[in-house]
């Protein structure tokens, strides 16, 4: 693979290093090579290295790069979702986030429900364990907006899960998808996507221009009723609590979920290692066959040459049995 670099020019390292992650997932690690070689021969030693040291794709990372290539639009609608979750929780409009969270499901289970049915990706078959990290990983994508942005640059190593304190990676492991950005050169176009709302600006449901508004307060020489104000305290004592309780119900639950996904990963820890193992046999197996057949050929070719030593030596036999007949016959004469 070569972006190449025409005459007297360097060849572009971003371009090689996104045509890498395209490629079939068994194309990979020969083409990386190729490519840091191409990068070092033309003096960039710097990005001879970064390519080099680009790790290979698992097949759910591969899997969910293909998608963001091609459904580029279905990615970046999941992105801009978690804008508008993060607006709607600092606003605490539990509303607009259940909305919010529905509509997340909902758009991570088409994408996913669609590839299910398709039952390949880039003329690769998908397993249901790459489809859950599929979804694992779109919900990363929304709930984190580094994440997001290397999601839609479509340059993952690993997949990527959204738990209580952060994102981790397929072995359970805190991913610094910040640092895994510049690693791979997956800035992206931005994780609101085209047209994303200005924050500061916006003044629909949620935006803080609508909290300016509420939060402007009575005008001055206004003083608030006495009656208003203890209705208010009790509002927020009263949601406070309701908050401290959900909080504590939240904590259990994730607490249940890490537990939940600490025993998932152990077992597609070991199906990966199944996997790997039949991968490596039925490699195996191919060269055994091929050995199998040169063998066959040879012995062919033996056996061949042995029934033609065994016809020329009955052939002089015969000839010698009709010598000494002929010699006995002469003695006698």
């Amino acid at each position: 693979m070569s972006t190449g670099g025409t005459l007297g020019t360097a060849p572009d390292t971003d371009a090689l290093v996104d045509g890498l992650f395209a490629l079939p997932l068994e194309q990979f690690v020969v083409a990386r090579t190729a490519a840091a070689k191409e990068l070092k021969a033309s003096g960039d030693a710097v990005g001879a290295e970064r390519v080099a040291r680009l790790a290979k794709p698992t097949v759910a990372a591969w899997v969910v790069n293909q998608v963001a290539r091609e459904r580029p639009d279905d990615v970046a609608a999941l992105v801009s979702l978690g804008d508008e979750l993060r607006d709607a929780t600092t606003d605490r409009d539990r509303t607009r986030i259940r909305t919010l969270d529905r509509l997340r499901r909902e758009r991570v289970e088409r994408v996913v429900g669609e590839l299910r049915d398709a039952g390949e990706v880039a003329g690769r078959a998908v397993s249901a364990t790459a489809l859950d990290r599929l979804a694992e990983t779109l919900t990363a994508a929304v709930m984190d907006p580094d994440a997001g942005a290397l999601v839609r640059a479509g340059r993952l190593s690993q997949a990527l899960q959204h738990v209580g304190f952060g994102i981790v990676d397929e072995g359970g492991e805190p991913a610094d998808v910040v640092e895994l950005r510049a690693r791979t050169g997956g800035a992206a176009t931005g994780t609101g996507g085209p047209g994303a709302a200005d924050p500061e600006a916006s003044t629909t449901h949620g935006g803080r221009g609508a909290r300016s508004a509420r939060d402007s307060g009575p005008a001055d020489g206004e003083p608030p009723e006495e009656d208003a104000v203890a209705a208010a305290e009790r509002e927020v004592e009263e949601t406070a609590a309701e908050v401290d309780r959900l909080e504590a119900e939240r904590d259990e639950a994730d607490a249940r979920g890490r537990a939940a996904s600490d025993a998932v990963g152990q077992v597609e820890d070991e199906l990966g290692r199944v996997e790997d193992e039949l991968a490596r046999l039925a490699d195996e197996r191919e060269d055994l066959r091929a050995r199998l057949a040169e063998a066959r050929d040879a012995a062919a070719a033996a056996q061949e040459s042995l029934d033609g030593a065994d016809a020329r030596l009955d052939e002089a036999e015969g000839r010698a049995a009709a010598a000494r007949k002929a010699r006995r016959t002469a003695r006698r004469g």
